[in-house]
């Protein structure tokens, strides 16, 4: 077996793969070799008590079992087409996806944010349009729950005093509106001085970059990791954390998860209805400090 997992490696060596990549294919292989038994197993024998030890087994979450099984069965298509094994068909393995809770910037960081936003003194004229169309995209972040490629992909054809074109995924189009005249001003001042990033006649990106091209969802993520660190919020933080927040404060101030399914461009509101579980966290954390029995 050891034999096999070598040559295996080496073929996926040669694909240039990561050290890291290769590292765990290493690990995955050589676990399943204890559950080898030369003398009295075949390898056929193998793949079938690793493959029922991982599907029962506590010891790792779902992602890393479905990691391991996908290595499992790279190595079982490397035996029977590049070494010519007679092995019998792996069966369907189902492991249960794992539900992650959204994580979320709290009430206090989200003020943090917008204030080391409003407060931040740009030095030059450059770094003063680039502080306006930073303010822009956080503003638009926060209370609309975009998508960082979403933000990317808006265009000056799509925005309308307040009235906004969203682009989500699989092309589909969804319309979002900006409700407060602060809002609505934040945005016109970045439009102001959009001029001055000297795009080509027809740009018709709404958020430039230094070279007047389109922003990309790189430039939006630096954008933000920028304000995350003025305003020392988590730390850990991404973009996505603000469509989060922006989900469970709906939520939690009374919206229907309907309509919170459509703000966001969910497809399916099984996708919409994990908020509910933030929410419910919460609702648990205010009864445990708050309720009678806690406090009497």
């Amino acid at each position: 077996m050891k034999h096999y997992i070598n040559r295996f490696i080496i073929y996926k060596k040669m694909q240039n793969l990561s050290p890291k990549t290769i590292h765990a294919y290493t690990t995955d292989l050589n676990q399943l070799t204890n559950h080898y038994d030369p003398t009295n197993g075949t390898i056929d024998d193998c793949f079938d008590n690793y493959t029922d030890f991982l599907i029962q087994t506590n010891n790792y979450k779902s992602n890393t079992k479905k990691r391991k099984l996908i290595t499992i069965k790279m190595f079982w298509n490397f035996l029977t087409e590049k070494e010519n094994l007679q092995l019998t068909a792996l069966p369907t393995m189902a492991i249960r996806k794992e539900k992650k809770l959204p994580k979320t910037l709290s009430v206090l960081e989200l003020r943090r944010l917008t204030s080391s936003v409003n407060d931040y003194q740009p030095s030059s004229s450059k770094k003063k349009r680039d502080h306006l169309r930073d303010k822009a995209i956080i503003e638009i972040m926060i209370n609309l729950g975009l998508r960082i490629s979403e933000i990317s992909n808006i265009n000056l054809s799509d925005y309308n005093n307040g009235d906004l074109i969203i682009h989500g995924k699989n092309n589909k189009e969804r319309i979002l509106f900006l409700t407060t005249d602060i809002s609505k001003q934040i945005i016109n001042d970045y439009l102001v001085c959009r001029k001055e990033y000297t795009p080509p006649p027809n740009e018709d990106s709404f958020f430039l970059n230094k070279y007047g091209n389109r922003l990309s969802i790189f430039g939006i993520s630096n954008i933000y990791k920028k304000y995350r660190y003025l305003s020392q919020i988590n730390s850990l933080s991404t973009p996505h954390y603000l469509r989060h927040s922006f989900a469970t404060q709906l939520l939690n101030n009374g919206a229907n998860l309907r309509d919170i399914q459509e703000l966001l461009g969910h497809s399916n509101i099984s996708t919409t209805e994990i908020y509910t579980n933030v929410s419910s966290t919460r609702k648990q954390k205010v009864l445990t400090l708050y309720g009678f029995r806690n406090n009497s």
